[in-house]
């Protein structure tokens, strides 16, 4: 179930957008290798969730990427916050359920752009999600 979860929202997000927002308020937060990263305001504060699990995906030879799944003891969800990092240590994907039990997710824009994706350190909220 956790890996569905993931590869569906690691690689048929940039897919299935359908918006992104240019002026958010935002906020910082750090990646694995201690850098900031600029988040948008919506994204819920963890400091109260308890981490769930770890993934670490990997193909022949080398790593793809590490999730990490939280919960949020105040809900009934049994996963309500999920972050996706690439081998590196860099924060790619947020993705949560909101208080309307709608899932809402934050991409680095960096790789949104389809020609020359990159790490911009910079998550920006993507259109998705139905009420669950």
């Amino acid at each position: 179930m956790k890996k569905s979860i993931v590869f569906m929202l690691a690689f048929a997000l940039p897919l299935l957008y359908t918006g992104v927002t240019a002026t958010q308020p935002t906020k910082i937060t750090e990646n694995l290798r201690h850098e900031s990263v600029v988040v948008p305001l919506s994204i819920p504060d963890k400091t109260h969730m308890v981490q769930i699990d770890s993934l670490l995906f990997v193909e022949p030879g080398e790593a793809v990427g590490i999730v990490f799944f939280y919960d949020d003891p105040s809900t009934k969800a049994s996963v309500d916050y999920i972050e996706v990092f690439d081998p590196e240590g860099h924060l790619l994907l947020i993705a949560w359920i909101d208080g309307r039990g709608i899932c809402q997710a934050a991409m680095d824009r960096g790789l949104l752009d389809e020609e020359n994706p990159k790490i911009d350190r910079t998550l920006v909220t993507i259109s998705l999600g139905t009420e669950l």
